[in-house]
Order: structure tokens, then sequence, then C-alpha cells
């Protein structure tokens, strides 16, 4: 624990983030466990650090790796690959050979064995979709009615994630707020679609104007969204996965 908050400031310098902004999330978010904070020293200054975050698929177990970060003095030095390295054979040798990351670029992972395997897009939906939701006004769903539906579309395929209590209760303490759209939801943020599970066939989702989506493409596939362009903000890359993992970016790690 004497080491979290000199973990915390090297994630601060590396991606530009208030200290004492970030110092409340950190600690509370309900995810924040210090056997998954990982990090590697040269002598006794911290290097390089990373975060893991388990996953379950129908398939079976993974983990998430975000926050990879390593000091501008010793980048390109091999650092960030060998503390990979590492976390990886300790995860494969406790049974969780899968993994999964959100990246901008590919090549360090790339050259660890991870492929990409998907895109996460920002792209504006179609104004025909919206209905112009802008009265404030909204029917919300109780969160155990948002979390039977989403199970039951989680459970019906093996490539989708599951969220177990500890993920839905990281999902309520983001505050998602969720509508009603036909006998499914959409999860209500400002301008930005990043979750919604509804028929593909829904004329209008309850959703202001200038509205996008932020998602992998394939989920976008799922929800019949359709754009005229789109900007690439993430790749999802993984190793050992059998599929296309089905998520949300509300689950991003």
């Amino acid at each position: 624990m004497s080491e979290a908050e000199g973990f915390l400031q090297l994630l601060c310098d590396v991606f530009g983030l208030d200290f004492n902004r970030a110092y409340t999330v950190f600690f509370q978010e309900p995810y924040f466990d210090l056997q998954r904070k990982w990090a590697i020293f040269q002598g006794t200054e911290m290097v390089s650090v990373l975060t893991t975050t388990p996953l379950t698929f129908g398939w079976g177990e993974a983990i998430g790796i975000a926050g990879v970060a390593t000091r501008e003095k010793y980048r390109r030095e091999g650092y960030a690959a060998r503390l990979l390295e590492s976390v990886l054979r300790h995860h494969e040798r406790g049974g969780v050979a899968s993994s999964i990351l959100f990246a901008q670029r590919t090549d360090l992972y790339a050259s660890l064995g991870f492929e990409t395997i998907d895109r996460v897009v920002r792209a504006p939906l179609s104004p025909a979709l919206l209905d112009g939701h802008s009265s404030g006004e909204f029917d919300v769903l109780e969160p155990e009615t948002v979390r039977a539906i989403y199970d039951r579309w989680a459970d019906s395929h093996p490539d989708r994630l599951r969220r177990d209590d500890l993920r839905w209760r990281y999902w309520n303490w983001s505050y998602r707020i969720a509508e009603p759209v036909g006998d499914g939801y959409t999860v209500i943020e400002p301008n930005l679609l990043r979750e919604g599970l509804y028929h593909r066939a829904t004329p209008t989702l309850p959703l202001p104007a200038n509205s996008e989506w932020l998602g992998t493409t394939f989920m976008a596939d799922q929800l019949g969204l359709v754009f005229e362009r789109a900007v690439v903000e993430l790749y999802l890359m993984g190793k050992n996965v059998p599929g296309i993992p089905q998520m949300f970016m509300t689950d991003q790690f």
C-alpha cells in the first residue's frame, strides 16, 4: 500500500491526469485491488506499471490489461514488454491463458502475441434513428431489470461478457441510467451510446440529436447501426481468445 500513491502518480504523469481528481476514483472504484497492480522497478524507482481486471465469458476466464504506462525517460528500453510478459506468465500458471486489452498502438502488443480482433470507433448515429430526446425526463429502468435483460443476453452466446456481482457493482458505481426501448434498453449518457440492448429493427432510440456511437464495430453491427463515417479510437486486441468478444464500452477496463 505504501507504493500505491507512487503508482497513481506515474499513471497521472504519463496520461496527463490531475492527481487530486484521480485519487478518489483510483482508491474507491470497486475493482481496486493491490494484487492486480503490477510494476517493474529500476533500483527503487518505479519504471513501468499496468493493471489487470478479471473477465468472464461463456468460454471461460480472461484478464483485461489496462493502464500500461512507462516513465518517459525509460521508454523504448523494453520495460513494458518485460512487465507484460511476467504478468501473462503469472496468469497462465494460474490457469488463465486468455487476455484482452484496448490499445491506441498495436506494435508492442503484437510483438507479444496479441492479435487485433476488432476496432473501437466513434461515429455519428443516423438522425433517423434518434427521437431528439431533450426533455430531460426519462423512464428509468430499475437496476435489477437492466441486469435481468443483460444477463439473458450474455448467457445466450459464449463470446459475450458475463457480469458477476463485482462487475455489476462497478456498473452501478459509475451511475448508469437505462431507459426502456421495447423489451430492451439504452444507457443514457450525454450524446453518447456506449451500451444498448434492443431489437435491431427498433425505429428510434431515446437519444438527443447529434448523438454518437462509441463501441466496437462488431457490436455496432449486432445493433444494426450503419455509419457514413467513423473514427477509430482504439484497437481491441486479444491473446488466446477463441472468438470476437462481445462487450460494451461501459465495461472498458
